[in-house]
C-alpha cells in the first residue's frame, strides 16, 4: 500500500474536524501545511440540527439557520417557566448549511485534499502520526482525530444515551411565537428515562420538533414515532402537518476520562471529552477548544494546550449527575425541573458553560435535593 506525507490530517469532516480546519485557515495559520481531510462520508445531507446558547459572536454566526430570545420550560405536570436567559440566546445551525460554509471554503486552498475513505486507525510513532485506510497509508506530523469510538469503560464509569428523532414540520397554523423556543418541554411519558422535547419554531408554520431521551439503552423506530405524534396531537393540539425533514442521533453522556492527547495525536470533539456528559452539548466546547489549540499553535507552534475548557471541576459535577440519574434516587425530569424553578437560567447556562464561579456553584446546588446529590458526589469524588 503506498504511503503518502502530510504535515496535518484531520481524522473526520464533521462538526470539530471541519470547524478546526475553517478556523485556522480563516486565521491564515496552515495556509502553507500540506494537509488533508480523510472522511468516508462526503457530508452532502442534513443528517443533524446543530443547537447551542451564546452571549458572544463565534465564526459561524453568519450561518445560523433560527435564534430566540425567549426560552420557556415545561414540567411534567405542565407548569409553564419562562427563563430569565440574561446575555444568553438560543440559536440552532443547520449542518447541511454548515458543511457547504466549511467545504465551499476550504476547496479553494491549493494544500488542502479531501480523501474519501474507510479510517482503519490511527496512532502516533514517536513525532509521527499514522493513519491507515483502505485505500492508501498516510502519515504527519500532527494528527486531529474527531472519528468518534465507544471508549472501554472502567469500574465506575458511566455510559448514558441521548438519542433523539427529530422532525421539521409544515403547519397551518402558529403554535408557538416564532421567537420563542421550548428548551425542555417533560409533557411526555417517562417510563424509558429522562424524556423531553425540544419544540423550536422555525417560521409561523413551520416547526422542529426533537424527541430526546437520557438512558442506557435506545428505543424501537416506532416508539420514538408513536410519542412524537402523541406529544404534537395532545401537548401541542396539532391536528394535521406534513413532515418535510427527519433526523436521528445518539450523543454520549458518560463520565470516562477521554484522552486528549496520544503522542502527536489530538481527539477533539466527543472523542475528546468535549462533549458535557449532563447535557450532551458540544458545539461550544469545541470551539473552546479550537480557540486554545490556535492561540497555542500561534504562540508556541504546535497545537497541544494544558487548560481544558471542561475541567476537573465541572467532570465532577457531571459525574455526580450520571450517577443520581443512575440510581434513580432523584427523577431526571424533577430534578432538571427544580434546577430551572430555582436558579435563573443564566447561571445555569454558566455552569454548563463552565463558566461558573463558587457563588454560581452554590446557587446550583441550592435548587437541588441534597442527599441524592451528596451521596452521587461522593461517590464520584472516590473515583477520582
Amino acid at each position: 500500500m503506498a504511503t503518502n506525507t502530510y504535515d496535518i490530517i484531520i481524522s473526520g469532516s464533521g462538526i470539530a474536524g471541519l470547524s478546526l480546519l475553517y478556523r485556522a485557515m480563516k486565521a491564515d495559520l496552515w495556509v502553507g501545511k500540506r494537509i488533508v481531510v480523510v472522511d468516508n462520508n462526503l457530508k452532502q445531507q442534513n443528517d443533524k440540527t446543530i443547537s447551542f446558547w451564546k452571549k458572544k459572536a463565534t465564526a459561524f454566526d453568519h450561518i445560523i439557520h433560527s435564534s430566540w430570545t425567549d426560552i420557556s420550560f415545561y414540567s411534567n405536570p405542565g407548569e409553564k417557566i419562562k427563563l430569565d436567559a440574561g446575555p444568553y440566546t438560543y440559536h440552532s445551525i443547520r449542518s447541511i448549511d454548515f458543511y457547504h460554509e466549511c467545504l465551499t471554503y476550504l476547496k479553494q486552498f491549493p494544500n488542502i485534499t479531501f480523501l474519501q475513505a474507510v479510517i482503519r486507525s490511527v496512532s502516533s510513532d514517536g513525532a509521527q502520526c499514522i493513519m491507515e485506510t483502505d485505500k492508501v497509508r498516510l502519515t504527519s506530523r500532527y494528527l486531529f482525530n474527531s472519528i468518534y469510538t465507544t471508549p472501554e469503560l472502567r469500574a465506575g464509569d458511566q455510559y448514558f444515551l441521548q438519542h433523539f428523532k427529530g422532525l421539521k414540520i409544515k403547519i397551518d397554523k402558529p403554535i408557538i411565537p416564532v421567537n420563542e423556543a421550548y428548551l425542555m418541554d417533560y409533557r411526555t411519558s417517562q417510563e424509558h428515562g429522562t424524556t423531553f422535547f425540544y419544540t423550536l419554531p422555525l417560521a409561523e408554520n413551520e416547526l422542529f420538533v426533537e424527541y430526546t431521551i437520557f438512558s442506557k439503552t435506545l428505543l424501537q423506530p416506532h416508539q420514538y414515532d408513536e410519542k412524537i405524534s402523541r406529544y404534537l396531537h395532545e401537548v401541542l393540539n396539532i391536528d394535521a402537518y406534513e413532515i418535510l425533514e427527519e433526523e436521528f442521533g445518539v450523543i454520549p453522556m458518560t463520565n470516562h476520562q477521554f484522552v486528549r492527547k496520544n503522542g502527536n495525536v489530538m481527539n477533539i470533539g466527543s472523542i475528546g471529552g468535549d462533549t458535557r456528559a449532563s447535557t450532551g452539548y458540544t458545539f461550544m466546547n469545541v470551539q473552546k477548544v479550537i480557540d486554545q489549540i490556535l492561540r497555542t499553535y500561534k504562540t508556541k507552534g504546535h497545537p497541544f494546550f494544558a487548560d481544558e475548557p471542561i475541567g476537573i471541576k465541572e467532570s465532577l459535577y457531571d459525574s455526580t449527575l450520571l450517577n443520581v440519574l443512575d440510581s434513580k434516587s432523584y427523577e431526571g425530569h424533577q430534578l432538571f425541573t427544580d434546577l430551572f424553578q430555582g436558579t435563573k437560567a443564566k447561571y445555569v447556562f454558566a455552569f454548563l458553560d463552565a463558566e461558573s464561579n463558587i457563588l454560581n456553584d452554590f446557587r446550583i446546588m441550592k435548587s437541588l435535593r441534597t442527599f441524592p446529590f451528596l451521596k452521587a458526589f461522593l461517590k464520584s469524588l472516590a473515583r477520582r
